[in-house]
């Protein structure tokens, strides 16, 4: 499919007066958040790709987070022009003939490759990208997987049909007498997490003697299921693998605070740089395919024995991991989208 180029119009009202992105001089902003590369046939006759129109799906239209920020700069500037959508601005017209999308402005989607990049636990909008899966565009990060990664007990089921390893869990959507039996043997210590959680927020862990049917009840009333995974004793840390298509990227400590135990950044968490070993990468990119991701974050555990998988992010927040890990996530993203729309147009 050969995109059709939009006119290049004004700004809309919101964005007049501030700059899209970290700087406007990267990109021409199109009404109803297009993005095309300055100098788009410029760029093409350099041997840009200005032929090739990206489509984004996110939580973040305005693209105040950096991990969108930075991947649309980089698309820009290697000559792709990109369609920020945003679920509830755009419009799904079926009928006997086909699907149609339009946008905001009224013009017609029609975009090489469809980037999922939802956020939010809601998983608001992944109707969407399952629609333009049904209507045949090429996506990456596609619905099912997306799912799959956020429904934490639906990726501990995946990664134990891979054989991957990982910590023992256990998950009810009730609170049944054996659901808390087996949570009491999961260990001396666990873990409790909301079953759609993102950044260690709601996660709590527990002694064993405290994994009572009460307390699970609670938690259950509260979060709407129990999902138990047994805590492993590590150093004080664990590691963040990003993984584009077939390879991973990088690799970043994660340090708990003094006294605390989570690790996230975001609860306090202090990255710093990791060597990316081959044991490491082999078992980033096996989660990876056993959940069925093409962009993922691999969150991994150093057990007394070996290595484990604690969890997937199926679009990891890079804020600062690029430059902790000494890796350039966002070009390599962006000539990764690249190939792929290229293969997807034949």
């Amino acid at each position: 499919m050969m995109p059709t180029a939009p006119a290049v119009l004004a700004p809309p009202a919101q964005a007049r007066g501030r700059p899209v992105g970290p700087t406007m001089r990267q990109h021409d902003y199109v009404d109803q958040g297009v993005f095309l590369p300055a100098g788009g046939a410029d760029r093409q006759a350099a041997g840009g790709w200005g032929d090739l129109e990206i489509a984004l799906i996110t939580h973040d239209p305005d693209l105040k987070e950096q991990r969108n920020r930075k991947l649309v700069n980089a698309l820009a500037e290697r000559g792709v022009s990109v369609r920020v959508l945003a679920p509830g601005r755009e419009t799904v017209c079926i009928s006997g003939s086909g699907t149609a999308f339009i946008d905001g402005s009224g013009r017609e989607l029609n975009p090489d490759l469809v980037v999922n990049g939802l956020y939010r636990n809601s998983g608001w909008g992944l109707d969407l990208v399952r629609a333009f899966e049904l209507a045949g565009y090429p996506v990456v990060n596609r619905a099912e997987a997306w799912y799959r990664a956020k429904m934490k007990h639906l990726a501990s089921a995946a990664l134990a049909a891979a054989g991957v390893p990982q910590p023992p869990v256990v998950f009810s959507h009730g609170v049944p007498a054996p659901l808390w039996r087996r949570a009491r043997r999961l260990g001396r210590r666990v873990v409790l997490k909301p079953w759609n959680s993102a950044l260690g927020e709601g996660s709590a862990r527990y002694p064993q003697a405290q994994i009572t049917r009460e307390r699970l009840g609670r938690w259950r009333r509260r979060h709407g299921s129990v999902y138990a995974q047994a805590y492993v004793p590590n150093p004080g840390r664990d590691i963040r693998v990003v993984v584009v298509g077939s390879e991973a990227l990088g690799a970043s400590y994660r340090y708990a605070r003094k006294g605390m135990w989570k690790t996230n950044v975001a609860a306090g968490g202090r990255p710093a740089y990791c060597r990316l070993t081959e044991p490491l990468r082999r078992l980033a990119l096996a989660a990876t395919r056993a959940v069925g991701l093409d962009v993922a974050g691999v969150d991994i555990i150093e057990g007394a024995e070996r290595l484990q998988v604690l969890e997937l992010n199926a679009w990891p927040n890079y804020h600062g991991y690029d430059q902790i890990a000494r890796v350039d996530v966002a070009g390599y993203l962006a000539d990764y989208l690249i190939e792929r729309a290229r293969r997807g147009t034949g």
